[in-house]
């Protein structure tokens, strides 16, 4: 008896038949897995990456139609949200049989697809600027970071950058050009870092221009140009430019060097006929573009702005567009379409690697490894030139960047090129370019008119001045000194020689001669061999004399003689002598005289040495011995205290009386 099937059990048996038909029809015909590219983004901050891809897939399978076809998958995922990158991650190897992922501009997004992708034996493709000097097992790095600093050292060598400013915001970008400041190349070279606090762009211009004005460095340490090393982001760069322009930086002594690569997509509008040169490497291979334009209509310019009305429509025109991401995603897609086709193929099974989870742990691609090595050794020049750098051996890489100028004509040109074996090459029309920058900085400075004389060795015509003309034809020191004056304070000047062959003197109250042409601005400076007096000193300023010159007195030098005993008395002739001889013997003859006549030098028993005291041995002496009278002066300690007077030395003794004391004082006066 046949009973009937129940309708829900009936469905599940039919489609569990159709499951296995199909299966069994896939295995009869050889069916292969199709591997896929995939991709997880940010919908916002990455649109310019997802951009790219999906133009470079569209050239590939429409345009160049090559075989497999490249099959992209992106999954997108909130900013900062760590746990959905895995799980989309995770979602594209197990469900899209993905054996690839390009990764979002943002580097600690990209360290959780790393060890995610790491465990699974999967290539995880970076394209954003990581500076931090670390690197990881298995990921993929478009970004030229190596070579970009080399070719930034290599520009400063070439060009003998003595003083370099470099303005930075993250402390890890300053780590990766330790080795630049650190190296014995640069040891004459004076390096001052600026660091951006708190995205306060204004503060930063303001330290780069005091740095300049040499309020904290030595004079000599200041040179005509200055260099500044710009080491931020398309948006922060463009931010501190703004503020240099506001700071009055933007003009034609400063280079700024960007290390973002972004000068032919940044907005200059603002900045690029301000006289100032922005210079930059930029990897774009334009060949890549001649071999391709005619096969596959591709063209630089479509490209990029494919990508930038991508980016535009996602962010309402945000100024963080970074192109360079955009281009190294581009080639990630043509590397991996030449390494697909070399991916050997596993039994179908979905899927082809499964994550870790807390009940089984990660199974990884049996060929993940294959995909990163043949992705690396691709033999393949894309938009950024040639991926054989992915290597990480320069030498088996030919990378060549251009050196981009935007100088004084305002329009963007390529003056030359970094190539890692030959270093920095500037093409003839790039040194014209960099002439003709100094050609205009000559015209913007000050000029002056300078009227000198003819007077040798200060100002001269050169033997062949007839064939010259302007300052060519005068040649001498004050000429010499005025180029040098004229180099370090920064003006040019034309000379010509004073109409009436004079200096410059007052006559009726008028000046003729250099001062005349000054005072009645003919000139404005006077350069020659000039006398500084007071009356033109009056009437015009000047410097600092470079030569002085006096009127002097020549003298015979006297012959050397040894002394004798009495060369003591060559200083005074012999009147002198016999004058002040004269002056003892008579003040000795007029003072003995007085100390005799008056009672009051007289007193008992005189002893030189207590004079006012009677002698010691008056004791002795009998009663009615007679009374005997002593006097101090007698003529030889008369001449004795009058000599040690004259020559100021004292004496055991002096006067007593009004008259002897008013003579001795006359003597001490005299």
């Amino acid at each position: 008896m046949n009973r009937d099937v129940p309708k829900p059990i009936s469905s599940m048996l039919l489609l569990t038949l159709a499951a296995a038909a199909a299966l069994a029809a896939r295995s009869s015909a050889n069916d292969q897995i199709t591997y896929k590219l995939g991709a997880v983004l940010r919908e916002r901050e990455d649109a310019h990456i997802a951009a790219a891809l999906e133009f470079s897939v569209m050239m590939l399978n429409d345009n160049e139609k090559i075989t497999p076809k490249v099959h992209l998958q992106v999954e997108y995922i909130k900013p900062d949200d760590h746990y959905g990158a895995i799980r989309k991650a995770c979602s594209l190897v197990e469900d899209h049989s993905v054996v690839a992922v390009v990764g979002p501009s943002d580097t600690y997004l990209n360290d959780q697809l790393s060890r995610t992708l790491g465990q699974l034996d999967l290539p995880l493709i970076t394209v954003n600027d990581d500076f931090r000097l670390d690197n990881h097992e298995g990921r993929l790095q478009l970004f030229p970071r190596l070579q970009l600093f080399d070719a930034v050292s290599d520009m400063f060598k070439y060009w003998k950058w003595q003083r370099i400013t470099i303005v930075y915001e993250d402390d890890a970008r300053i780590r990766r050009i330790k080795s630049i400041l650190e190296s014995d190349q640069f040891k004459n070279t004076r390096f001052i870092l600026i660091r951006v606090h708190d995205k306060d762009y204004m503060r930063a211009a303001k330290e780069v221009k005091e740095s300049e004005e040499c309020r904290y460095l030595h004079k000599k340490d200041c040179s005509e140009f200055n260099r500044v090393l710009v080491d931020l982001s398309p948006e922060q760069s463009f931010n501190f430019l703004l503020a240099a322009l506001r700071m009055g930086l933007i003009e034609l002594k400063h280079w700024f060097v960007l290390t973002s690569m972004e000068l032919s997509s940044l907005d200059m509008d603002l900045f690029r006929h301000n006289h100032a040169r922005f210079i930059s490497p930029n990897p774009v291979d334009l060949s890549f573009e001649k071999a391709h334009g005619n096969r596959t209509t591709f063209s630089m310019k479509g490209f990029q702005q494919y990508v930038l009305n991508a980016w535009n429509q996602k962010t309402n025109g945000n100024l963080d567009f970074k192109l360079m991401e955009a281009v190294f995603a581009f080639d990630a897609v043509r590397a991996f379409a030449k390494a697909q086709k070399h991916i050997p193929q596993v039994p179908y099974s979905a899927p082809i690697a499964t994550c870790r989870r807390p009940a089984r742990p990660a199974r990884p691609f049996p060929h993940g490894k294959m995909v990163g090595l043949l992705m690396k050794n691709v033999n393949e020049k894309g938009l950024s030139g040639d991926l054989r750098r992915l290597t990480g051996d320069e030498k088996a890489s030919n990378f060549t960047m251009r050196i981009q100028l935007l100088g004084y004509s305002g329009d963007l040109e390529d003056i030359g090129f970094w190539n890692s074996n030959v270093s920095v090459d500037i093409k003839p029309d790039g040194r014209k370019q960099l002439m003709k920058n100094k050609q205009v900085s000559d015209e913007l400075k000050p000029h002056f008119r300078v009227t000198t004389i003819m007077e040798r060795p200060y100002v001269m015509h050169k033997t062949n001045h007839y064939e010259l003309s302007h300052n060519n034809k005068y040649e001498g020191f004050c000429i010499d000194l005025l180029t040098e004056l004229s180099k370090d304070l920064g003006f040019t000047f034309s000379i010509h020689t004073v109409k009436d062959g004079s200096y410059g003197n007052a006559k009726n109250g008028t000046w003729d001669g250099m001062i005349g042409e000054i005072l009645r601005g003919e000139a404005e400076m006077a350069v020659a061999p000039l006398t500084v007096n007071f009356k033109r000193a009056e009437v015009v300023d000047f410097t600092k004399p470079f030569l002085s010159l006096g009127i002097s007195i020549l003298f015979k030098v006297p012959s050397d003689q040894q002394p004798d005993l009495f060369s003591f008395l060559n200083p005074l002739s012999w009147q002198i002598w016999l004058c002040i001889l004269g002056a003892i013997g008579g003040v000795t003859l007029g003072m003995f005289a007085v100390a005799r006549i008056t009672p009051y030098e007289w007193n008992l028993n005189f002893s030189c040495c207590t004079a006012h005291q009677p002698h010691p041995a008056a004791s002795f002496t009998p009663a009615d011995a007679p009374v005997e009278l002593s006097n101090n002066y007698s003529f030889f300690n008369t001449l004795w205290y009058v000599t040690s007077t004259m020559l100021k030395g004292g004496c055991d003794f002096g006067p007593r009386a009004v008259s002897t004391r008013l003579l001795g004082g006359a003597i001490c006066k005299s």
